[in-house]
């Protein structure tokens, strides 16, 4: 019997007292003093329409993930959870890592119910990280959507940034999108960014990637290489762009008058890699 067969996983993780309960509500993670907010096992009392998954074990700890309504819980305040976009900025490491597969696991089992063969109910199987049809016995997995993120260099190395629709005031990022049907990672950068820029791009090379459950993505991301450089906004999803030297970036961020992503994201890592060292913060 494999690990994921094994029926009684689940309810042994939860007995055990080395066990970490990490809370996910339609709110976001429960958070106390900056860092996730775990119960031990023993202490987590599920209620009749909470979902569990095992998550792993690190070291010697094993982490379970308890799918639960705020409501269940009125001892942590409303500004103790907190969204996932929030958290990059302020959890890293283990946590983190936590955090970013708890929610996409949780997004499947809260929109993934129904079996798409017959339309009956499913239920929870593998402890968490399947559902199967109560009718026909069928079995569903999460599935994962790949996403491109490009940071976009012309000729005088500038990069492209963009004011997306979404974001807060003052917010630059570098640009993303879906990957269409049929269609391979580097043609995706290709027409992503020449239909939110107007900007023909060359040469693409893989960076990295990052898990990205928004709502169940992998973000791929690349460098791109500029073959024009004007820049035509969509004026739907983009509503401002821009070329920035090292020096305008590094003078903005701070004097305080734009932000980019921070903490773990990768839209960071590709602008930090393209600036060459750690970006700016605001001056006090």
């Amino acid at each position: 019997m494999t690990e994921r067969d094994d029926p009684e996983k689940l309810p042994r993780a939860l007995s055990e007292a080395s066990t970490r309960v990490l809370l996910l509500s339609e709110a976001g993670a429960a958070v106390t003093g900056g860092q996730l907010l775990f119960l031990d096992g023993p202490a987590y009392v599920p209620q009749a329409d909470d979902r569990q998954v095992f998550l792993g074990s690190h070291g010697a700890q094993s982490f379970v993930l308890a799918i639960v309504s705020s409501e269940h819980y009125p001892q942590i305040a409303p500004e103790q959870w907190i969204s996932l976009r929030e958290a990059f900025t302020v959890l890293g490491g283990i946590e983190a890592e936590l955090f970013v597969e708890a929610q996409a696991i949780a997004n499947w089992i809260r929109t993934e119910k129904f079996c798409p063969r017959c339309g009956s109910a499913t239920r929870s199987a593998t402890f968490g990280w399947g559902q199967r049809c109560v009718a026909n016995g069928h079995e569903l997995f999460p599935r994962t959507d790949p996403a491109v993120i490009a940071a976009i260099i012309d000729a005088e190395d500038r990069i492209l940034l963009g004011a997306n629709a979404t974001f807060r005031t003052h917010m630059y990022s570098v640009l993303a999108g879906f990957v269409e049907a049929g269609e391979s990672l580097e043609s995706a950068v290709r027409r992503e960014i020449f239909e939110e820029s107007g900007v023909h791009v060359g040469d693409v090379a893989y960076r990295g990637s990052q898990p990205w459950p928004l709502p169940r993505s992998l973000m791929l991301g690349f460098t791109g290489e500029a073959l024009s450089t004007e820049l035509v906004p969509d004026g739907a999803e983009i509503q401002d762009l821009r070329w920035f030297t090292r020096e305008q970036l590094g003078a903005e961020l701070r004097a305080g008058s734009l932000q980019i992503p921070r903490g773990a994201s990768i839209a960071h890592a590709l602008i930090k890699s393209w600036y060459g060292e750690d970006l700016p913060e605001a001056s006090k």
